[in-house]
């Protein structure tokens, strides 16, 4: 009797360790598809305060957007950005910076991933160039896996276009 009760003690303990406690899902950005470096200058990364939070960010209507609690970034987001956009190589021109400000990093209740922001390029303090980006790529399937999947191509669809203007 004593042997069965410490089995069936250890059985639902480990069925405890098991189960997840919250039923929270953390996301990473899947990797570059771009093959090379994307910029030869030093770059930083800003957000607003309704992107900078640990829930992925969506858009429920034109005007409201919320932030997930089940379904979140596994590290900051800004710093998931710089960590893209480091991979650049800073030999070329050290004393040149590109700021990549981001409005948008979002799915959106019209089944797109949406990223959209400004970019840009100054010399010491002084501003040589400026553009806005946005892209918007369709989800592939419903789901929160799919919108990492599509924000990460919107990002690298974005990285792409700002190194191809940038002087």
């Amino acid at each position: 009797m004593r042997k069965l009760l410490i089995s069936l003690v250890m059985s639902v303990g480990l069925l405890g360790c098991a189960t997840p406690t919250d039923g929270t899902n953390a996301y990473l950005l899947p990797g570059s598809t771009l093959d090379k470096p994307v910029f030869k200058v030093k770059t930083r990364v800003e957000l607003p305060d309704y992107l900078d939070t640990i829930g992925i960010a969506y858009r429920k209507s034109e005007n409201e957007l919320v932030s997930a609690r089940k379904h979140v970034w596994a590290e900051n987001l800004e710093g998931l950005l710089e960590e893209r956009v480091s991979t650049s190589d800073t030999l070329g021109e050290p004393e040149r910076e590109l700021t990549i400000i981001f409005e948008q990093f979002n799915g959106s209740y019209t089944g797109n991933a949406e990223v959209k922001g400004t970019w840009i390029l100054s010399d010491q303090g002084s501003e040589l160039a400026r553009a806005e980006f946005e892209s918007k790529i369709p989800l592939k399937q419903a789901g929160y896996e799919a919108l990492v999947e599509a924000l990460g191509e919107g990002l690298d669809e974005v990285l792409s276009d700002i190194q191809s203007q940038l002087p």
